[in-house]
């Protein structure tokens, strides 16, 4: 029986041993360094360096030695490392992300119009596009998750959370690594890295970073086709020069990813005899739809850095460009039994075909001022941005034998000026003040069912922050803020009809109350808590209008939760870490007149989850054993609005373990996910005979050998 009882007991049992674990470890090596203490990790949530546990806000980060051991490979293993945090691929094709955090994100962002809740950066760059957002990584120095909104010093305003993505900077020394691995359903792959000082004197500096990733069909079988279905296929390429000098240094990084894989394949259901809803194919492993689907992904970009200091200030200009090509399709329907529709028995149709083929360009550019000024006492930092976007889609559907198709062009500028001061008091007591005004344009021209849509909308507003710091010591950190995250108005990509294009709906504002704290004890234990409270006016939610169309409506509601992280450094060699959340949300209002979904649970926000996880590395012969598991629990949701029985997912508890040996510049190590083999979906929705589901990955397993110099 799966179950959280199970995941917990076998933990439990785990952490029962660490005793005999401890004894082994202290007979293995009498020399060990007793005074192991916690990572100090550098961030730069408040656009400045400093450390993690200095930081007034809920951020979580996570370095490069860690997420190799625990296996996080992508942006959709984030769920497991930070609370309150769910991303998931989205619907259209294996590449686009859905990213939710704190009940705030979006729907599905396979639409040249769709913009998250949650902004995505690229070495302080932002990423329009939620299309190439569920991608490997190349060679990561840290990841950084801000919970809750980014309304002043973050690039571009985003009303639920940020996750910024920091690649590796070139080394001072030549340095290097080399990554083979092989895992479930044929899975290949070489990762490789490669840095060295470009001059004598070392001030000039490059690296380049790969990645090739093969795999076979076998995530699913397609029981109508015959045939495995999940292959993929990855190449990427990232490479760097900086140049560093006493009070000047700059960074240009420049990247290229191309995806191919055989799509998304989604599982119809049906209502049995006892009221459940359960696969027509007899499981979420075995698909029916009698068309092939396809997913076809190409990206490329550059971001540029410059940092000048003077005295005790510092200017910084960060400019990025990327492009990208899209192109995904799929039978939305997962196969329909013909006989539904008067066919043969053992037949299967599909019911909801759709091709999307996209393109994008974004340009932004960022200049900022920061430094402090009456003795240290007053730090600032200042800055303008700009940001433009230009994206076209063709989007055609074929929807019980009807077809229809859209041309959809969108223009966005958006330039902001923003601003933050922290004033200190005393050598404890701190006090924060910032804000942002944004203003932005949109444009949009569309051909729908025939039928020319278009419209210019222009949006403004002044985002406030202010908060206070309390130092009770070095290791404890006291605050509460007040801010605001906006997210401008726009335009339904999942329109059914030529006037719910053309109707924009309204901008949303958070309202974000938080308070927390962050302590360390005895350089061993840390324990980061933060509870909040948000009240979004005009949140905009996507409503199913059961004939594959949605109509976007904007709903007020408040979200309230508390979270905590900790990690314990039991002694030289285990350590045990978890996270969790404890959440409750609710619409408030309406100024729609169709208010369907008013009394309805919101989605993608569990009442509570956690994560609860060991890693222990032991002396052992000439190097180290490394081992650890991490258990996930996640209690059940509605994954959209409208909280049809068929989007409703059941509560998940995933088990994840690795185990390596490490010596001298070898690195062997072995990871699986899923353990606990959990059999799940992660969205669906439904009209009609078109009931998908879309299952959650199977149990898999990675086994890699790296070699460093």
């Amino acid at each position: 029986m799966r179950s959280s009882t199970l995941g917990t007991s076998l933990l439990l049992a785990t952490a029962l041993s660490f005793g005999s674990l401890s004894a082994i470890a202290q007979e293995a090596s009498t020399e060990a360094d007793a005074s192991r203490k916690l990572d100090t990790i550098t961030v730069t949530a408040q656009r400045k360096e400093e450390s993690l546990q200095d930081v007034s806000a809920a951020v979580t980060a996570m370095n490069a030695e860690t997420m190799e051991k625990r296996q996080i490979l992508s942006t959709a293993d984030i769920s497991r490392i930070a609370p309150n945090v769910k991303f998931d691929a989205g619907t259209g094709s294996t590449s686009i992300l859905k990213p939710y955090i704190r009940g705030g994100g979006i729907t599905d962002g396979g639409y040249v119009m769709s913009e998250s809740e949650v902004s995505l950066y690229l070495n302080d760059v932002y990423m329009a596009r939620l299309q190439g957002a569920l991608l490997e990584f190349a060679e990561i120095e840290r990841i950084e998750v801000l919970r809750g909104p980014q309304g002043v010093l973050y690039g571009r305003n985003s009303s639920a959370g940020a996750v910024n993505i920091i690649t590796k900077s070139p080394a001072e020394d030549t340095t290097g690594t080399i990554q083979v691995g092989y895992g479930s359903w044929n899975e290949k792959r070489l990762k490789g890295y490669f840095s060295a000082p470009l001059t004598e004197d070392g001030k000039w500096r490059g690296s380049i970073g790969g990645l090739i990733k093969s795999r076979d069909g076998g995530r699913q079988y397609n029981a109508t086709l015959n045939k495995d279905v999940g292959a993929e296929d990855q190449l990427g390429i990232l490479g760097d020069v900086i140049y560093e000098d006493d009070n000047f240094d700059m960074r240009l990084n420049v990247y290229h990813f191309k995806g191919d894989s055989d799509g998304q394949w989604p599982v119809n259901t049906m209502t049995d005899d006892n009221g459940n809803i359960v696969p027509i194919s007899g499981d979420y492993y075995t698909v029916l739809t009698p068309l092939e689907s396809d997913a076809e992904l190409e990206q490329s970009g550059a971001s540029f850095t410059l940092n000048y200091s003077f005295g005790d200030h510092n200017f910084k200009s960060i400019t990025g460009y990327s492009e990208l090509e899209d192109y995904w399709f799929q039978d939305f329907s997962g196969g329909v039994p013909a006989e539904y529709l008067g066919g043969a028995p053992g037949d299967y149709i599909a019911l909801f075909e759709r091709d999307s083929d996209s393109s994008q360009t974004q340009f932004s550019q960022e200049l900022q001022l920061s430094g402090d000024v009456m003795d240290g006492k007053l730090e600032y930092v200042t800055g303008l941005y700009y940001f433009t976007e230009d994206a076209d889609q063709e989007m055609n559907s074929v929807i019980f034998f009807a077809p229809s198709a859209g041309n959809y062009a969108i223009k966005t500028d958006n330039i902001a000026a923003y601003g933050q001061v922290t004033y200190s008091f005393t050598d404890k007591l701190d006090v924060i003040v910032g804000g942002r005004y944004t203003s932005e344009d949109k444009e949009l021209d569309a051909v729908y069912g025939g039928v020319d849509v278009t419209s210019q909308d222009s949006y403004s507003k002044f985002t406030p922050k202010v908060g206070v710091d309390y130092k009770l010591n070095d290791d404890i950190l006291l605050y509460a803020s007040y801010s605001e995250g906006y997210k401008s108005g726009g335009y339904n990509g999942l329109a059914s009809t030529p006037g719910q294009l053309a109707e924009p709906f309204s901008p949303q504002l958070t309202k974000a109350y938080e308070a927390g704290m962050k302590a360390d004890f005895l350089d061993v234990l840390r324990l980061n808590v933060s509870a909040f409270f948000n009240e979004i006016e005009d949140r905009q939610q996507a409503v199913s209008l059961n004939d594959g169309g949605w109509l976007v409506e904007n709903y007020d509601a408040e979200i309230k939760g508390i979270e905590f992280e900790a990690t314990w450094l039991v002694n030289e060699y285990i350590s045990l870490w978890g996270n969790g959340a404890l959440n409750d949300g609710e619409y408030t209002g309406t100024d729609s007149e169709v208010a369907s979904i008013l009394d309805k649970a919101l989605p993608s926000l569990p009442d509570y989850q956690y994560s609860v996880g060991f890693d222990v590395d032991l002396p052992v012969g000439p190097g180290t054993l490394s081992f650890g598991s991490d258990y996930n629990y996640r209690d059940d949701y509605y994954s959209t609005p409208d909280n049809f029985p068929i989007d409703f997912v059941k509560a998940q508890d995933l088990l994840n373990a690795y185990i390596a040996y490490e010596v001298d510049a070898w690195r062997f190590q072995i990871a699986g996910k899923n353990l606990l083999e959990e059999e799940g979906w992660q969205t669906g929705f439904g009209f009609s005979f078109v009931n998908p589901r879309y299952a959650i990955d199977p149990r898999s397993v990675l086994a890699t050998v790296r070699y460093s110099f």
